[in-house]
């Protein structure tokens, strides 16, 4: 079977580009807005480059969260990679640089490469299209989140109302699970949860409570979710 150029490997990424740029940018500016220096921004896209969770710690940075709640939020939210790198652990164990691979793998990468598999290719050289696929995937998204930040810093425009994106973000990612798994007990406990803590939480604790109590109730009562 013919070796895949760096040069195919490249236009197969171009998917995952058109939309890490856009989401890119509007992390960028979402930042900014928050009063986060670029430079901030930029170094947070190269060395956490983890999507939703990186919006969450912009909120966290500029609210001076606790360390607890940071950790325990990005934990849950990033928890399912741990998932990726199992399914892929015999190709990951063959690669150059299997912990770069691993830090940044993301939901994007992870289909691509996944849907490679199921295609029935086995490129020759699996270790370029696996690093590669994640290396250009890693620029897409720090190149959007830096030009983000500087657009943001040049163009001095009212930011009013751009922290919606998070809340969109999240609930798009919330309806695309909802679409493969249609589990209604799961969805009517997220709404009892989210609704009853906004009466009995604290602002600051809010999301940690309610994640904690989710977590807690799933584990309990596993059996009829």
């Amino acid at each position: 079977m013919k070796t895949l150029s760096n040069f195919e490997i490249f236009k197969s990424t171009l998917p995952v580009m058109m939309g890490y740029l856009p989401l890119g940018l509007a992390f960028g500016l979402y930042a900014i807005s928050l009063g986060i220096e670029p430079w901030v921004v930029i170094f947070t896209a190269l060395l956490v480059y983890a999507g939703s969770a990186e919006f969450m710690l912009a909120i966290f940075i500029v609210t001076k969260a606790s360390f607890l709640e940071l950790f325990f939020v990005i934990f849950l939210i990033n928890f399912r990679h741990f998932f990726y790198t199992l399914s892929l652990l015999d190709e990951i164990k063959t690669l150059k640089f299997p912990f770069y691979f691993i830090f940044a793998l993301t939901d994007e990468s992870f289909a691509m490469l996944k849907a490679r598999s199921l295609s029935g290719e086995n490129p020759q050289d699996l270790n370029r299209l696996y690093n590669l696929t994640a290396l250009f995937n890693h620029c897409y998204w720090l190149i959007g989140c830096a030009f983000g930040a500087f657009l943001g810093v040049a163009l001095p425009f009212d930011y009013a109302g751009i922290e919606f994106s998070l809340c969109a973000l999240f609930a798009i990612l919330a309806y695309e699970i909802f679409k493969k798994e249609r589990n209604f007990n799961v969805l009517s406990l997220a709404f009892a949860l989210a609704f009853g803590g906004l009466f009995i939480l604290p602002d600051k604790y809010y999301l940690f409570g309610v994640l904690i109590a989710g977590m807690s109730v799933l584990c309990v009562f596993r059996r009829y979710f």
